[in-house]
């Protein structure tokens, strides 16, 4: 298996660049508030191939050797007609990884789709989010999500508004348990 990753050192965005994501704090304050909620019980979902694929409406452009470009790839992508002394160039519309701002492109996503279902990131603690009307809350770390919820419909509710967007894994398909 091959990925292909930009030369992030050598781009340079206009924008912010960082998230901010939820500390060890919040993480051990949300597990601790699994343990002293009468009912609840916490999961541990993953997102898929989080960086990839997120549109951007500012493009970046490289150029790769065909050297490195095997034979097979050239002939399925028809790439010989596109080498110009020595590199194939290429248009980057997605995020991939390697790219300063594939994590906030990605993330600005995610938050928006989390908010427009109900989801809202507290205004004093980075990475915890909560419900409006549902007992869930979670903290995210990049792509990653430990869960407090009390009745299985909420955190099904939760994986459902997810798997609109993104492939999920969670710890109940990986018997990973939090």
């Amino acid at each position: 298996r091959t990925r292909d990753t930009v030369g992030g050192d050598k781009i340079t965005y206009p924008s912010e660049v960082s998230t901010q994501t939820a500390g060890l704090t919040t993480a051990k304050l949300l597990i601790n508030s699994v343990l002293s909620t009468p009912g609840a019980k916490c999961m541990v979902a993953d997102i898929k191939d989080f960086y990839l694929n997120t549109p951007m409406s500012r493009y970046e452009y490289m150029k790769i050797p065909v050297g490195i470009i095997p034979a097979a790839i050239m002939q399925q992508y028809n790439l010989a007609g596109l080498v110009h002394n020595g590199f194939v160039y290429v248009e980057i519309r997605k995020g991939m990884y390697g790219l300063p701002q594939a994590g906030r492109l990605a993330n600005d996503a995610l938050v928006q789709h989390l908010y427009e279902n109900g989801y809202i990131q507290d205004a004093h603690t980075h990475g915890l989010f909560t419900h409006t009307t549902r007992p869930v809350a979670f903290c995210l770390v990049v792509d990653d999500f430990a869960v407090k919820y009390v009745g299985k419909e909420h955190a099904d509710h939760l994986l459902s508004v997810l798997r609109k967007k993104y492939t999920i894994s969670t710890d109940w398909e990986d018997k990973l348990y939090c």
